[in-house]
């Protein structure tokens, strides 16, 4: 069977991962469109239009640039930041896939790791689904869910279990994708949509100062993604961000990781300066 071709749209490192995964298993990439709009100087290289043109794929930095010769099999969306448009969409012959890194339908949109938290979720998780004109709001391929402990987690940790998850989800659509023309389909629970817009995310970071100390760490586990602005507390005109304690034990560990190494071959006495 031939491998299917694909148009692929993404960010972060994630999809570089996803388009790696589709070079290995000999995919016909045809494009790749990246989201150049934000700074992302602080991840590791390669970044993906590094990475795709290393590999001859033609990179394109908005959805505008794209202008293929004929359809694909897949338009696929791996953590891209913006609305796939229709007539992207109306490109894929077999199917629109976008990666979410959380479980549909009760976590869509903004909701992502922050609300698991902030809610003490048991399970978090991943989901690959189809595009239509909607956010989040299309029918599942599947929904990759896995057990978390929300009290010891943060947005960072989770998200890079995440991100872990959802690349095996990806192998999974990728191999189903080969063997069959006619992949899983289901519609989601309505009555179980939840979608949280940017700005409504925004304003959960704000800590209330009347808040006890459980609910200011539970916030501020949810919030921690540095270099982005974490939960924080407006003292005046000043805003001050909130370094959760599970994070402070983290970065206690690594400083003094090193300690009895440094420590292990002391200055001999005769060498050492009179004080």
């Amino acid at each position: 069977m031939q491998k299917p071709s694909v148009l692929l749209l993404g960010s972060k490192p994630g999809a570089v991962a996803a388009l790696s995964v589709l070079l290995e298993r000999g995919w016909n990439v045809k494009g790749v469109v990246t989201s150049l709009k934000y700074n992302y100087s602080w991840l590791p290289s390669p970044t993906l239009d590094v990475f795709a043109a290393d590999n001859n794929i033609p990179v394109m930095t908005t959805q505008a640039m794209v202008d293929l010769p004929e359809k694909v099999d897949f338009v696929i969306s791996y953590m891209f930041r913006y609305r796939v448009k229709p007539e992207i969409l109306a490109l894929a012959r077999r199917g629109a896939m976008n990666f979410h890194p959380a479980p549909l339908p009760e976590f869509g949109g903004w909701a992502f790791y922050n609300m698991a938290i902030l809610e003490d979720s048991p399970e978090y998780g991943c989901t690959c689904h189809y595009m239509d004109d909607g956010f989040d709001t299309g029918p599942l391929f599947k929904v990759r869910r896995f057990p978390i402990d929300a009290s010891r987690e943060t947005a960072w940790s989770l998200e890079r279990k995440t991100q872990k998850e959802m690349i095996d989800l990806f192998w999974e659509f990728c191999e189903a994708a080969e063997s069959s023309e006619n992949l899983p389909i289901e519609p989601q629970d309505a009555s179980k949509m939840r979608y949280l817009t940017h700005e409504e995310f925004d304003a959960l970071k704000q800590i209330d100062p009347s808040s006890d100390a459980e609910t200011i760490q539970r916030q501020a586990r949810a919030f921690w993604y540095p270099p982005y602005l974490c939960a924080y507390l407006k003292v005046g005109a000043a805003t001050i961000e909130v370094v959760p304690e599970i994070v402070k034990e983290e970065l206690a560990s690594i400083i003094h990781r090193d300690d009895h190494e440094a420590l292990a071959s002391p200055v001999p006495l005769a060498n050492r300066a009179e004080g």
